[in-house]
């Protein structure tokens, strides 16, 4: 028996789940806006204790490695390389757009809000892909079937499903968030840098 702790915050909803072999036994959510990374051990430690667990005794940690939310996903993915380096402890990723609408069957599009039309997405049908991850404009997707903006009204997680495109990271201490854009400080910084 595997038991896992999974955990994403790709959005505004910071999700901690524990679970055994894929099965959901506890669930926390949380809506907050840029604060994410004042509950995140606290979330985490709220979810063990409620089963009577310590970190210690976790087997595997799955982290929703992005894209979305540039400082939610940096929070999730360096709580998950400090936790799984100290206690040894196995690291998975997967895409956020996936886990976040695993509970969704068949063909899907999700998709993150990235402002300005922009939106973080890809589209699956079950387990094939049909539209890589990426940013892409809202009119790039219109041909796209199932749309669903991730949000905490429609967050639906099936790990038995999401565990298809767990992928095991190799090396925690090169492990980093799928940004898929930089952020306005480095464009900002290459501009400045470009004028000089």
């Amino acid at each position: 028996m595997k038991k896992q702790l999974i955990f994403d915050v790709a959005t505004d909803t910071q999700i901690v789940i524990y679970a055994v072999d894929s099965k959901i036994i506890t669930k926390e959510i949380r809506v907050g806006k840029k604060d994410h990374a004042a509950y995140m051990i606290p979330l985490i430690d709220k979810v063990l204790k409620e089963n009577n667990l310590t970190i210690k005794q976790i087997d595997q940690i799955i982290v929703g490695s992005g894209p979305g939310s540039y400082t939610g996903i940096r929070v999730a993915v360096m709580t998950a390389k400090m936790l799984s380096y100290t206690n040894q402890i196995d690291l998975y990723e997967i895409s956020s757009l996936n886990l976040l609408t695993s509970g969704y069957e068949g063909i899907k599009t999700p998709m993150i809000d990235a402002r300005n039309n922009n939106y973080f997405s890809a589209s699956y049908d079950d387990e094939k892909v049909i539209l890589k991850e990426a940013l892409y404009a809202i009119d790039d997707l219109s041909k796209y079937q199932n749309h669903i903006v991730i949000n905490s009204d429609t967050i639906k997680v099936n790990l038995e499903n999401a565990q298809k495109f767990y992928q095991k990271v190799l090396d925690v201490h090169a492990f980093t968030p799928k940004y898929l854009r930089v952020t306005e400080a480095e464009r900002n910084h290459d501009t400045t840098t470009n004028n000089k």
